[in-house]
């Protein structure tokens, strides 16, 4: 059992593995942590609660402290869980509700909430679009600012606070525009390189607006987290989901110079790639300031596991990339041994998923396998 300051310094210990392998850039350097069920989800608190009580009561700045106080004393409890394997797992709190409230944040609008999610798509018209601007009064931003404040009041050296989660700038476009956007790459190229732009500046706006205004009182070099993934100082998030849905070529002019640009504004980005997007698994990993490539497995296609153990060109193209950028997946104890000896020549974040009924001690024992594969001990 793991008291707080156990796992205080446990996380530490985690981090400063985490600090030597953003700075490396090693082949078989490896991190490795199981399971997502370990800590417990802001996310998935504020779906919950949009969902469950009037929007208005739970925007309401009055209730937000007592509310994210009950979200931490949740977090807390799971102190143990969290610490009970010797990995490399960073649990954080997202400050995120669902796709709808970035797009009601950037355009304003009322999201629908289902009490996983929230949806919105405003499809604004051009003449529109022109006037938009980052609104710090707009009732979004002033929720992500609450909510930080709130976090940043009860933070004991104990967690990691993701402030704000982007979609990637050609993500946040589409997501402004709608679908129409992608035909006007072609028929309106101008106005398409405009709006990515503008994304690029509010996603830099509302980074300093709560840098500047939710209290945050962690000392340099703390970092924030994702995803179980530590980051460094002023990291953040981006959904790149458009990437497996563009040519190369209209990736190199409309997302990879838009992404740069946000992650050269902040301290770099955590990209959150999909194996329908594994054709351009090279070209992300070159976009400056990446510093983790994540790929989550699409239905009816190849598992980014099984395009490094089956997938020969494949293979070859995601080893080399994550020598520039590492690369993060998901996979199960089957043919574990194959996929390290694949891993020693790159660079991988190595999320661990297991079943509900595996013992800890044989979760252990992997986890004292993949330690030996990689060079971090």
């Amino acid at each position: 059992m793991a008291d707080h300051a156990e796992y205080k310094r446990i996380l530490r210990e985690r981090m400063e593995r985490w600090r030597v392998f953003h700075e490396r850039k090693d082949p078989g350097d490896l991190m490795v942590y199981a399971g997502w069920d370990r800590a417990a989800s802001l996310e998935c608190f504020l779906c919950n609660r949009l969902f469950d009580r009037p929007v208005d009561k739970v925007l309401d700045p009055r209730n937000v402290p007592a509310m994210i106080a009950e979200y931490v004393e949740q977090f807390r409890g799971y102190f143990n869980a969290a610490a009970r394997h010797d990995d490399d797992f960073v649990p954080e709190a997202l400050v995120y509700w669902g796709i709808g409230g970035i797009n009601a944040a950037m355009a304003g609008g009322e999201p629908f909430h289902d009490g996983t999610t929230s949806w919105l798509e405003p499809e604004l018209p051009w003449e529109e679009i022109e006037h938009l601007r980052f609104d710090p009064g707009n009732k979004w931003v002033q929720f992500a600012l609450n909510i930080n404040k709130a976090l940043w009041r009860l933070w004991d050296e104990d967690f990691h606070v993701l402030a704000f989660l982007h979609r990637s700038p050609l993500d946040a476009a589409n997501g402004v525009r709608g679908n129409a956007l992608f035909e006007e790459m072609y028929t309106n190229p101008a106005a398409v390189h405009r709006l990515i732009d503008w994304c690029v500046d509010w996603q830099l706006a509302i980074e300093q607006f709560l840098a500047d205004n939710d209290g945050r009182s962690c000392p340099p070099g703390w970092g924030t987290a994702v995803w179980n993934n530590w980051l460094p100082d002023r990291g953040v998030f981006v959904n790149g989901d458009p990437v497996g849905l563009i040519s190369r070529e209209m990736a190199l002019e409309f997302e990879q110079p838009y992404t740069a640009r946000l992650f050269a504004g902040t301290g770099g980005g955590f990209y959150h790639n999909h194996t329908i997007g594994l054709y351009q698994t090279d070209m992300v990993a070159r976009t400056p300031g990446t510093l983790v490539q994540f790929f989550v497995d699409d239905p009816r296609q190849p598992t980014a596991s099984w395009a490094l153990l089956e997938m020969p060109e494949m293979r070859e193209k995601m080893v080399a990339a994550s020598l520039d950028t590492p690369i993060g997946l998901w996979a199960g104890p089957e043919r574990l041994d194959e996929l390290l000896d694949i891993m020693r020549h790159g660079r991988f974040v190595l999320g661990l998923g297991f079943g509900e009924d595996t013992p800890h001690h044989e979760i252990d024992e992997i986890i004292a396998k993949c330690r030996r594969a990689g060079n971090l001990g």
